[in-house]
Formats: structure tokens, C-alpha cells, sequence
């Protein structure tokens, strides 16, 4: 099989296209000044070289007739991810909540984690999904882990002639499915099981895990794929939860150590009638049980924590950790403030980069991941930091504003760098405090001057300082009120 021509996917014609060619009736293959009606301009003549069923965009090859060893091997950290997922679930439905209160504390003792734990039952044939299912199961309820890989362990024990497993685990299915080069034979076979739903079944599984582990409800969407057209996504990091000891989850052992000691004196006096019957104290102190401030102080990690990351967004800065979901493409802040501008161009009145306020802003807002409304467009072209104009149209009596899509996308990025800083700012600002307000009471430092001094040893700026100072006397003064 010879190497096919480059070939892109036109968003257009919505079909991938060989680079730089043209149909025999196109108007630029006859040299004609009109262009190529519905497409890029880069060529119009349709790719008929096989391309991978998954990502839609690398040609098949001898070794690969089907599915491209990209995507194999993309789909193989994905069954990894799921497992490694998967073995934080317990963690999740003991201890994590987003609300300040345990997920074991919730409606459903530990939520959807639990949910993904749980087992539907005992041996392989129980796991199939049954459509009585549908009859209660809404579409954003989550599903067990075990019960889509279980029904394709199945399908695929089955297509490969190998008895099924007496009992099922995420990470016996998950090893059989990745041993040696069963993965790639599964990815090119033709008469088996559905592949494609398959892979697309094992992404979704693994969005739902870390929308689950992130507390999030749904992964964040933006727009679509200018290779497959699939929509984006951006990515989560993996969850690094903190277990290391902190004042708060020292105050909180503290507490149902107390409480466990209250109850033993209880049943020890129990035992002897002469001692009289227990305190309101002592009852009350055996029932002490931690408050949801208490809970929550001890769900904040360490500052050590804290800087390496806790998991959500790879990186949250303008156009990062976008992927997209069909051909796992990552996307660079340039390479997506590309798609956003080529999204938006052809949505757009004319398509040719003026758009509307309300268009602009919701695309901009896409591109940034922060909200920018159609207010903060409009006092943009008051101000004239927007290139901006006026288009009328026959018939109606005024006329419509219309921006420069590359002006408000600039201006967005530049409003989101400026936000950064100052929280950043504030955050060094934080630390700084901190900092100081521990030197003062280590050294039992009262006087103004003093402190000074050692605020310019610890090389701040003398303002900064006297702002320290008269936080800390504000706080002070309103503590002794």
C-alpha cells in the first residue's frame, strides 16, 4: 500500500479533503478568480485513502488497517487511567465533598463514588445490562465501572474463544484486555465486537471517573475538533489528595479521641453502681461528634499540597488543557485560539472575522474559560480598545454593531493575564502575612517599631508593613470587642 497525499478535514464540506487539490469543475483548478464555494481554499478533492475509525484522520497502513497505532496506544493508557482511577473511589466515598461535608455523610452514604464501586454482582453473565435498567436510570446518573467493562470482557471472551472469568475485577479485566498484543488484534479485526463503541464507551468511562474524583458535574466543553469534529474538552489532571498531617485534621483526631475516651469512663462506671450514674458532661462529651467546620478544616490540604496541585485543570491559563475527545488531540493555547476564531468565522454574519457582540463574547468567553459578557464587549468599543462598525441593511431602519473577532480575543487574553497577576499578587501578598504575623509571635514583638525593623529584615517594603501592622491591630481591636 502506498503512502497516501497529506489530506485535512474540511469544516465545510465537513469531509476530509486532499491538501492542495482540487475537483476537475472547482473554480480554482481552472484558474478562475472565484473561489471554491463551502471550503477552506485549501483543496477540494475528497481523501479516498482509508483513515483510522477512531480519530478519523491518519491514514491505515499495512500493520494498521483499521485503527491507527496512535489510537491504540491512546486507548491503552486509558484502560491504565480507568484503573488507577478506580483505585481512589474508596478514598472519594469516605472522605471528599465539595459541598464542606463528607460524601459518606450525603443522601447516599459516599455518592456517585460509591455508585462506581459498587458491584452489580457476582460473575460476569449478572453484569449485562438488562433494559428494565432504562426504566429508572437518567442520563446523568452515573454507571458501575464494573458494568460496562464486564458486558465487552464478555463480548470479546467470546470473539477470542476463552472461558469467562468466575468472578469479575476492574483490574483482571482491564489486564486481560491490555495483555501482550491482544489490544491492537482487538483494534483491527473487523468481524468482532463494535470497536468503535468499544473505545467510545472506555472515554466516557473515563470522564465520568474524573468528574467524579474532581467533584465536578461535567467536564468542561468547548468547541469542536478542526481534525475530526468532535467536540473539545478540557483535561483533568489526576487527583493528588493530600494525607498528610495538618492543625485541622490534628484538632479533628483530637476530638473523637476525647469522645471514644468519654464513652469508655461511661461504661466503666457502668460497672460500678456506687459511683452514681454519669454526668450531663460526661454524656455529652461521649456525644460529641465533629462539627461541618471541623470536617471541612480538615479537608484542606497542606501548603506542600497545595503548590504541587490538587488534580481539576491540567492548567487553567487562556486556551490550555484543551483535548478532544475523539482523536485525543491536545491542543496549544495557539492551535485553539485558532479552532475558537475558525468556530466563529463561520457562525458568524459574513465569515470573514466581524461578528456580533453576544457572538463575541460567548466565544470569548469559550477561549479564556472566564466570563466575559456582551457589556464588557460593548465598553470595549466605547472605548475604542475594539475595532468596531456599523452595518446597515435595506429595509430596516438602523443600523447593527459588529467587532473584529481577532480584537476581542486579544483584549479577552489580556484581560485574563491581567487577572492572573493580581491574584497572584494576592496570593504572594497572603504569604507574606503569614509570614510575618509568625515572626511577631514567635518573638513576642508588640511594639510598631520593632516590627518595622523586622519586616525590612525580611525584605518587605516599609508601606506593606504598616499595612500588616494595621490589619493586625483592626483584628485585634475587634476580637477584644
Amino acid at each position: 500500500m502506498s503512502r497516501p497525499k497529506p489530506c485535512h478535514r474540511d469544516r465545510g464540506l465537513d469531509t476530509r479533503v486532499v491538501t492542495g487539490e482540487h475537483r476537475d469543475d472547482c473554480p480554482i483548478h481552472e484558474n478562475h478568480p472565484e473561489r471554491c464555494p463551502g471550503t477552506d481554499h485549501r483543496g477540494c478533492a475528497p481523501c479516498t485513502a482509508p483513515h483510522c475509525v477512531i480519530c478519523r484522520k491518519a491514514h491505515c497502513d499495512n500493520d494498521h488497517p483499521v485503527t491507527c497505532a496512535s489510537c491504540v496506544g491512546n486507548i491503552r493508557t486509558v484502560l491504565h487511567d480507568i484503573l488507577w482511577h478506580c483505585r481512589h473511589l474508596r478514598w472519594q466515598a469516605t472522605r471528599a465533598g465539595h459541598d464542606g461535608h463528607l460524601a459518606a455523610a450525603a443522601r447516599i452514604p459516599g455518592g456517585d463514588a460509591l455508585v462506581l464501586y459498587a458491584r452489580a454482582g457476582r460473575f460476569l453473565e449478572n453484569l449485562k445490562w438488562s433494559p428494565h435498567l432504562d426504566d429508572d436510570h437518567h442520563e446523568a446518573d452515573v454507571v458501575p465501572v464494573l458494568l460496562p467493562l464486564a458486558s465487552w470482557a464478555i463480548a470479546w471472551r467470546r470473539y477470542f474463544g476463552h472461558d469467562l472469568a468466575a468472578k469479575a475485577s476492574v483490574s483482571g479485566i482491564i489486564r486481560y484486555l491490555t495483555d501482550g498484543d491482544r489490544l491492537n488484534t482487538m483494534a483491527q479485526c473487523v468481524d468482532g465486537p463494535d470497536w468503535t463503541a468499544f473505545a467510545w464507551d472506555m472515554g466516557a468511562l473515563l470522564r465520568q471517573l474524573e468528574g467524579v474524583l474532581h467533584d465536578e458535574t461535567e467536564p468542561e466543553q468547548g468547541i469542536s475538533c478542526f481534525e475530526c469534529g468532535q467536540r473539545l474538552v478540557r483535561k483533568f489532571g489526576r487527583p493528588a489528595p493530600c494525607k498528610h498531617p495538618t492543625p485541622g485534621r490534628r484538632h479533628l483526631a483530637d476530638v473523637r479521641r476525647e469522645a471514644a475516651a468519654a464513652a469508655d469512663r461511661i461504661a466503666v462506671m457502668s460497672t460500678y453502681p456506687e459511683l452514681g450514674p454519669p454526668t450531663y458532661a460526661d454524656l455529652r462529651a461521649a456525644r460529641r461528634q465533629p462539627t461541618s467546620a471541623e470536617e471541612s478544616a480538615a479537608r484542606v490540604p497542606c501548603d506542600d499540597c497545595v503548590r504541587r496541585g490538587q488534580g481539576g485543570i491540567d492548567d487553567p491559563s487562556v486556551g490550555q488543557s484543551w483535548e478532544c475527545i475523539g482523536c485525543r488531540k491536545k491542543y496549544t493555547p495557539g492551535e485553539y485560539a485558532q479552532a475558537v476564531r475558525a468556530d466563529l468565522q463561520q457562525g458568524g454574519p459574513d465569515g470573514d472575522g466581524w461578528t456580533f457582540i453576544a457572538m463575541a463574547a460567548e466565544a470569548a468567553s469559550t477561549q479564556t474559560g472566564y466570563p466575559v459578557g456582551p457589556a464588557t464587549v460593548r465598553k470595549w468599543v466605547d472605548t475604542g480598545k475594539v475595532t468596531s462598525c456599523c452595518r446597515w441593511s435595506r429595509g430596516v431602519g438602523w443600523g447593527q454593531i459588529l467587532v473584529f473577532w481577532p480584537d476581542v480575543a486579544e483584549r479577552s487574553a489580556a484581560l485574563v493575564e491581567r487577572h492572573l497577576r493580581v491574584e497572584e499578587e494576592r496570593r504572594v501578598r497572603a504569604e507574606q502575612a503569614r509570614r510575618f504575623y509568625a515572626v511577631l509571635d514567635s518573638r513576642k514583638i508588640t511594639k510598631r517599631a520593632a516590627a518595622l525593623k523586622v519586616g525590612k529584615s525580611m525584605g518587605l517594603h516599609p508601606n506593606r508593613v504598616r499595612a500588616f501592622l494595621d490589619e493586625l491591630e483592626a483584628a485585634r481591636e475587634k476580637e477584644s470587642a
